[in-house]
């Protein structure tokens, strides 16, 4: 079963970087005319700026899962880190600009799927090697 965590890290990780691309090109599509639940207080240009950080999550997120699903290396192992944390990050300043206050409970549920899959990450950490090691079959 650990050798799974990784790659259940990066499966989850996929998921969520497609869910923020495209709740990012809807931002980008449909603009102030979205219903989000709550008002919307954010100008034109900040509604750009949102879409574009989360379509830039997007990519952030599903580049790092497919490297560390293709090659188990230390820096890609990092990498997951890094775009999980700018995630987070993202999540923040998109609620700041959005609606006007960092928190609510879409920050929770990006807290408790971040928890996940960094523990999922955690779980697997030892399958993660330090350089590319290519085996040959003989």
């Amino acid at each position: 079963m650990k050798k799974y965590w990784l790659s259940f890290a990066s499966f989850l990780m996929i998921i969520v970087g497609l869910l923020r691309g495209v709740g990012g090109i809807t931002l980008l599509t449909q603009g102030d005319k979205l219903d989000l639940g709550l008002p919307v207080t954010a100008t034109p240009v900040e509604l750009k700026i949102a879409a574009y950080s989360l379509i830039a999550v997007c990519c952030l997120l599903i580049i790092s899962a497919i490297c560390l699903t293709i090659r188990r290396l230390v820096s890609n192992y990092a990498f997951c880190w890094i775009s999980l944390g700018l995630f987070l990050v993202g999540g923040l300043i998109n609620g700041f600009l959005l609606f006007g206050h960092p928190l609510g409970s879409g920050q929770l549920i990006n807290w408790g799927v971040s928890f996940v899959i960094g523990l999922c990450l955690v779980l697997g950490k030892d399958d993660v090697h330090p350089k590319y090691i290519q085996s040959y079959e003989k």
